[in-house]
């Protein structure tokens, strides 16, 4: 049914690596070698999502400055998972909610372990749901979060996947290259996101990214499908392309489950299982908040360690 085309990993200890080369800009075709920064200026993956190591040569300095609007969407819409989870990024790990908000979520570190501080303007009463057994509470913790543009954090994902696209499928994907240089167009009324996560505590210190390519033509079925996992979470949508997507709808589920594998420094590798997809529509150019009200806390008061379970906002 699909095969895969293009795959690039980032770990804690990765190097740096470089795609893509400085001939033109494969977003704005522009070929002016004055309109180029550094070499590590654009980040193929977001900053703000741990990517530290993993650079795009052909992304010129004003694609750039243009798609870290959308990038900063897409940090808002997980902000928790990134607090929760420890991720850091260009100004270390973030913090969820405004201090004045109803619900904040921090992070710092004491000496060698990660703290996490909670705090929501709710009656204690209704945080407790239930005592599953005599040593393990269950809370439901509030989340407000940040507002954030559903179309804008699409278009990160938009830009990743077409960052990592081979450069002989780059001229089936004019319209959504267009898309990303003005932040109010859309491609179609609906943009389907799969949202999945594994375990939420110390992320996983990977990212990836995957493109996807169905092998046979005349079908209902999307023609290429782009995944992006970065610590706890993982996002997967379908590209449509100019001319080899007229038999697939516009709308419909994407329902991959995702797996991947952290490297051990003492030898092999430790699988991390995504979940069941959630279903979510990104096509709003309207503020809103972060898809997740409330986080679902199973906490062992013998062994202290905690199960954090993310419940999405209606």
């Amino acid at each position: 049914m699909y095969e895969m085309i293009a795959m690039e990993l980032v770990g804690v200890e990765s190097k740096k690596r470089f795609l893509g080369a400085r001939t033109y800009c494969r977003f704005c075709e522009t070929s002016d070698q004055s309109m180029f920064g550094r070499r590590t200026n654009a980040h193929t993956f977001p900053e703000g999502l741990g990517n530290k190591a993993l650079f795009s040569l052909d992304e010129c300095r004003s694609c750039n400055e243009k798609f870290s609007i959308y990038e900063d969407a897409l940090c808002k819409a997980v902000g928790p998972f990134l607090t929760l989870g420890g991720v850091k990024g260009k100004s270390g790990v973030r913090q969820t909610g405004r201090s004045e908000s109803d619900s904040v979520i921090k992070h710092s570190n004491l000496g060698e372990r990660r703290n996490i501080n909670i705090r929501a303007k709710v009656p204690d009463v209704n945080m407790v749901v239930s005592q599953l057994r005599s040593d393990v509470l269950k809370f439901r913790i509030p989340v407000t979060g940040d507002m954030f543009v559903p179309l804008y954090a699409y278009k990160a994902l938009l830009k990743i996947a077409l960052s990592l696209l081979p450069e002989n499928e780059l001229h089936r994907y004019k319209k959504a290259k267009e898309s990303l240089q003005a932040e109010n167009i859309q491609l179609f009324s609906e943009l389907r996101v799969g949202f999945s996560y594994t375990y939420i505590g110390n992320a996983p210190p990977t990212l990836g990214g995957a493109l996807i390519r169905r092998r046979e033509d005349n079908t209902t079925i999307p023609y290429m499908i782009a995944i992006f996992h970065a610590g706890s979470v993982c996002f997967q949508i379908a590209l449509h392309s100019d001319d080899k997507d007229g038999l697939v709808p516009y709308t419909g589920e994407l329902g991959f489950i995702w797996n991947s594998q952290l490297y051990k420094p003492d030898g092999g590798y430790l699988p991390i299982k995504y979940s069941v997809p959630f279903q979510l529509d990104w096509s709003s150019l309207k503020p809103q908040f972060q898809p997740f009200e409330a986080f679902d806390l199973e906490f062992n008061t013998k062994t202290t360690e905690g199960l954090l379970t993310p419940m999405i906002r209606e």
